[in-house]
């Protein structure tokens, strides 16, 4: 349901990420891996959301078109229309004690709610993070309050290790996954189950956001309503262009 809700907080994280909190009065959220459909000064996009609670949702998104630089510049008080609690996000529940979270990219932000609620289940996680370079690096500590072990890899080597992150991961039986379509279908060959979300790629890039259709092993879906979050065996990855 649409609503009018008011900034709360805003930081620049590092270069032109930003992190925004809303007052939505009633979140709307359940699961981590949902988003929320934001316009602001009449224009709308999704946003994968990085946290939430019974009132408040956050989300970390770059400055990179027209619509996210209208909205970077909305300052504490400000109000912007949101739809919440949109898609299925992933399910933390029926999955085994010991998982491994796997994101580069726009999708590492998402991953910090998913991070919170295997905590709360008492869930073993492992988390494995890919950025470009050392100054691309942000909410690390936050991740680490989260999780039992945290590997980072930079693309140049900056910060110790250099590589892709889907080249980090050795035997891991269950994945969660969010970032760049190329480093997930790499990595659905590489592990026998998990849950890959698309929304930081192809909903939040998609030239119509209500009509995001692609080819799964279970029919054609639409990445905006049926996910953004799917069992990374149904996806059939030659329908998204990789």
């Amino acid at each position: 349901m649409k609503k009018t809700c008011k900034v709360e907080k805003k930081d620049n994280l590092v270069n032109n990420i930003y992190k925004m909190t809303f007052d939505a009065g009633e979140s709307g959220f359940n699961n981590p891996g949902q988003y929320a459909m934001i316009e602001a000064r009449g224009r709308r996009k999704p946003y994968q959301v990085c946290e939430f609670d019974s009132n408040r949702f956050t989300i970390v998104f770059p400055a990179d078109d027209d619509i996210s630089r209208d909205l970077s510049e909305l300052n504490p008080g400000d109000e912007v229309v949101i739809d919440g609690g949109l898609g299925t996000g992933f399910n933390p529940d029926d999955v085994p004690q010991e998982v491994c979270i796997v994101a580069n990219g726009l999708g590492i932000p998402e991953m910090l709610g998913l991070a919170r609620s295997l905590l709360v289940r008492g869930k073993k996680c492992k988390t494995l993070l890919e950025y470009p370079s050392k100054k691309d690096i942000y909410m690390l500590e936050s991740f680490k309050d989260l999780v039992n072990e945290i590997e980072v890899v930079t693309i140049d080597g900056s910060n110790g290790r250099e590589g892709r992150v889907e080249d980090v991961v050795k035997d891991e039986d269950y994945v969660f996954a969010s970032g760049t379509l190329e480093m997930l279908k790499k990595l659905a060959d590489k592990v026998p189950a998990g849950q890959f979300s698309l929304g930081s790629t192809v909903l939040m890039h998609s030239d119509d956001y209500d009509d995001c259709f692609f080819e799964t092993t279970q029919g054609r879906k639409n990445c905006s309503d049926d996910g953004p979050v799917f069992d990374k065996n149904v996806i059939i990855w030659d329908s998204l262009g990789v």
